[in-house]
């Protein structure tokens, strides 16, 4: 598969929405241009954590011991729970509170990458499949084009959520949507503990 071949999947892999794209939209919606920058900045940090332990075959050892990809998946569906509490808490704050106040931007969005262990499986089978031998330079330059499309894009998204008028709509609807938010994170957070349970009968 070809450099840019690998940065075209990753585009539509993307858009695809899961956590980390609800998560930047709602950053979007709720606090400014440079809190969706931060939230993005760990996303990328946790999407580089991912692809240096594919690099390192972590996938490999996680088929070996699967006890660790089970406690993974555990930990990432407790996460993406607490993230679905923290959303249905701050709806009953004044959006303007919601806006200043929240914290940690950059190290939800490490964490929320990090919840999806399916992103092993996802970047070894990219790596998998490079005709570049084992030139690290070329490996380098590939993570960092990658991370950058993934800053680029989500940043992009997180701005187009950031629009006044996006905002106004969230400021009139803001429990509904806050709530529907939360249920999202919930849906993911469940298929993880679905999947751990599962891995326990295969």
């Amino acid at each position: 598969m070809s450099f840019i071949g690998i940065l075209i999947i990753q585009f539509f892999a993307l858009l695809i929405p899961g956590p980390d794209f609800f998560l930047v939209s709602r950053t979007g919606i709720t606090g400014r241009v440079v809190d969706v920058c931060k939230v993005v900045a760990g996303i990328c940090a946790g999407a580089c954590i991912w692809m240096v332990l594919s690099i390192l075959g972590l996938h490999i050892l996680f088929q070996t011991y699967p006890l660790l990809n089970q406690l993974v998946m555990l930990g990432g569906g407790c996460y993406l729970m607490y993230l679905a509490y923290g959303i249905v808490k701050r709806s009953s704050q004044e959006i303007g509170s919601v806006v200043y106040k929240e914290k940690y931007y950059f190290f939800k969005g490490v964490m929320c990458n990090l919840s999806n262990p399916k992103a092993i499986i996802y970047f070894a089978s990219i790596f998998s499949v490079l005709p570049l031998g084992s030139d690290i330079g070329h490996i380098v330059l590939l993570i960092v084009s990658l991370l950058i499309e993934s800053f680029l894009c989500f940043v992009g998204l997180g701005i187009i959520f950031s629009h006044p008028a996006i905002k106004k709509g969230y400021q009139k609807y803001n429990k509904k949507i806050d709530f529907i938010s939360a249920m999202i994170f919930v849906f993911f957070a469940l298929l993880l503990w679905i999947k751990f349970i599962l891995s326990f009968g295969g």
